[in-house]
């Protein structure tokens, strides 16, 4: 029963990828979104999850690929917001990256669900990523779980960056995850929003 629910959550994690990748980059053709998922079978595991997003008109197909279509726009939307995923954008915070290409993504409400930000670290590294820092914003304080627990005082010029990328609000967290491209650095922090679900 446990492999069972692993294997429902790592389909769900990849449903979502999937639809991001699409918002991030369509139309594309599906030998590209093998590799963008990073995916070593065959690409007619791909063709199957087109297929099922286009029966529920999720996603529109042409010669030039997949594109997500207004319902599917509404489904990604629905599951970020699932996930608590108020931004995910590309990153350059230097002193926070760990790889050559590196993602943020901002959860809403969820640092007092952090214990430490290692285990956090881990699933990223699992999913791809050859690393990820984790940050938590609790009553005007940015820190960094059981490492920083004011990053503004010891590091101002790299607390203001974070403030102008992310707009944080109080209890948010902000994983920031890099790797050797942008879709693993993506996958790696998906993997750890849906920890935090």
């Amino acid at each position: 029963m446990l492999k069972r629910g692993k294997r429902k959550r790592r389909l769900e994690l990849r449903d979502l990828f999937l639809l991001l990748l699409l918002k991030l980059e369509g139309p594309v053709g599906r030998y590209r979104l093998k590799h963008m998922l990073g995916m070593t079978e065959h690409e007619g595991r791909v063709k199957l999850m087109l297929a099922n997003l286009r029966k529920n008109g999720h996603i529109s197909a042409d010669r030039q690929g997949a594109k997500l279509t207004v319902k599917g726009e509404e489904l990604l939307d629905q599951r970020l917001k699932d996930y608590s995923i108020a931004t995910i954008k590309d990153v350059n915070i230097p002193p926070l990256e760990a790889g050559l290409v590196s993602v943020g993504i901002h959860l809403k409400g969820k640092a007092d669900t952090i214990q430490s930000g290692m285990e956090l670290r881990d699933v990223t590294v699992r999913a791809g990523a050859t690393g990820a820092t984790i940050l938590t914003y609790k009553n005007g304080v940015l820190g960094i779980p059981k490492i920083y627990r004011d990053i503004s005082s010891e590091y101002p010029n790299l607390y203001d960056q974070i403030h102008r990328s992310f707009s944080l609000a109080d209890r948010d967290i902000l994983i920031i995850t890099s790797a050797k491209d942008r879709w693993r650095a993506l996958e790696g922090a998906l993997a750890a929003a849906k920890i935090l679900v």
